[in-house]
């Protein structure tokens, strides 16, 4: 009788243990599956970031493209002649850091 209590408590003390690295392997599948999550979302922003910069980019591009075409002295007389513009000579500037002029 000694002997099947002892095979017992051996039966119940190998259940036990057998149950902690169940729930031992379960949280580390939980954590896995955590970690891989993150991974994963932090992978999506940074492309979600990557896709605006090129859109940014692009769109910088288009704007530099058109300020080097305004600022080109060519368009600016055409500009200026289209306009009635009239060329102020003898000019004197009231603040010289606003580059504002009187005649």
């Amino acid at each position: 009788m000694r002997k099947d209590i002892a095979t017992t408590k051996e039966r119940d003390l190998v259940l036990w243990f057998n149950l902690l690295l169940v729930g031992f392997g379960v949280c580390l599948l939980f954590y896995y599956v955590v970690l891989a999550n993150s991974i994963a979302q932090t992978n999506y922003r940074i492309q979600i970031l990557q896709d605006k910069i090129s859109t940014l980019a692009e769109t910088n591009s288009t704007l530099m493209s058109q300020k080097i075409s305004k600022e080109n002295p060519v368009a600016l007389l055409e500009f200026a002649r289209a306009n009635n513009f009239v060329e102020a000579r003898n000019i004197s500037y009231i603040f010289a850091n606003k580059n504002v002029a009187q005649r």
